[in-house]
């Protein structure tokens, strides 16, 4: 309980304080949590995916043009008789944040993930490396400093599938 009244009252004085990513601001640097649930192919190995990731904003017209990277881990699903394999995305994807009202975001990025397959087998630890093109909608809304968006992330490889996610950021 008292971790919780903590971290909230954290948030809540950074959210007061900050002063990130106005309209009149032209450029910011923002950190996001992400978390989402794997769809399509991919969701027969993984089960859930969580990761970080760095967004760099340039404020050009109604919006904000961004480049986005990070490292998004995924959780291997539990198969019987079949070996667990960890994934990790490291995607770098460029876009347009378009401010609809004040506080509302649509966001479409494009770009490319490089996908890594972990595993082991007879005590040593195994790589498959594969890349895709991506695409990701997002709708979201911020407030000072703070973002939320929902996305839908879309891995151009032949039936590879994609990525049902929320990120959560804080802009500098």
């Amino acid at each position: 309980m008292k971790k919780t009244i903590i971290l909230f009252s954290l948030i809540s004085f950074c959210a007061i304080t900050a002063m990130a990513q106005k309209e009149t601001k032209n450029f910011s640097v923002g950190l996001g949590i992400e978390a989402g649930v794997p769809t399509g192919n991919i969701s027969n190995a993984y089960t859930f995916a969580a990761g970080l990731t760095i967004r760099f904003s340039y404020h050009v017209g109604p919006g904000f043009v961004t480049l986005t990277t990070g490292g998004v881990g995924f959780a291997p699903k539990k198969v019987a008789g079949v070996s667990e394999k960890v994934g990790l995305q490291i995607p770098v994807k460029a876009g347009y944040k378009y401010i609809i009202q004040h506080h509302f975001f649509v966001m479409g990025e494009l770009g490319y993930a490089d996908f890594n397959t972990y595993y082991g087998s007879g005590g040593s630890v195994h790589n498959i490396s594969t890349g895709s093109g991506l695409f990701a909608p997002a709708i979201g809304v911020q407030a000072n400093a703070f973002e939320i968006s929902l996305r839908y992330e879309v891995f151009t490889k032949s039936n590879f599938g994609g990525l049902a996610a929320v990120r959560i950021g804080f802009n500098f």
